[in-house]
């Protein structure tokens, strides 16, 4: 079993059932959240409890905080955690927001599994 934890933050809820199937399946733990917001709620809980969140996945474009936000509060309150963004609308603006931002890897919508799961893996091995 993997040990690293994961928490995907996406609005669509097929899909994000879908990426926590998967990656459950890959043998990590997953957390879900629908928004931004949550999300940041989600890391700093887990963090408090002992069992810190290793990389978030999230989507750019959601309700309340979008993506680019949460990679903000997360650098503001200093998690220092990768990020995957994933986008259905990405485009070279975006790319070099997420760079700057110190985003780790971005996947566009829709991508294959095993291609977030590789991607995933490059991410955690740097860590």
């Amino acid at each position: 079993m993997n040990e690293k934890h994961i928490l995907i933050a996406e609005d669509e809820q097929h899909l994000r059932l879908v990426m926590c199937l998967l990656l459950r399946q890959a043998g990590y733990q997953v957390t879900i959240a629908e928004d931004g917001v949550e999300a940041f709620c989600k890391i700093v809980e887990c963090s408090e409890n002992d069992n810190p969140i290793h990389l978030v996945i999230t989507d750019i474009f959601m309700p309340k905080i979008d993506g680019l936000e949460l990679i903000d509060w997360l650098h503001a309150e200093e998690y220092d955690i990768p990020v995957i963004a994933i986008s259905g609308y990405g485009n070279n603006r975006l790319l070099a927001d997420l760079r700057c931002r110190g985003c780790m890897e971005y996947l566009d919508k829709p991508f294959v599994p095993e291609e977030m799961l590789d991607r995933i893996g490059k991410v955690l091995e740097m860590q």
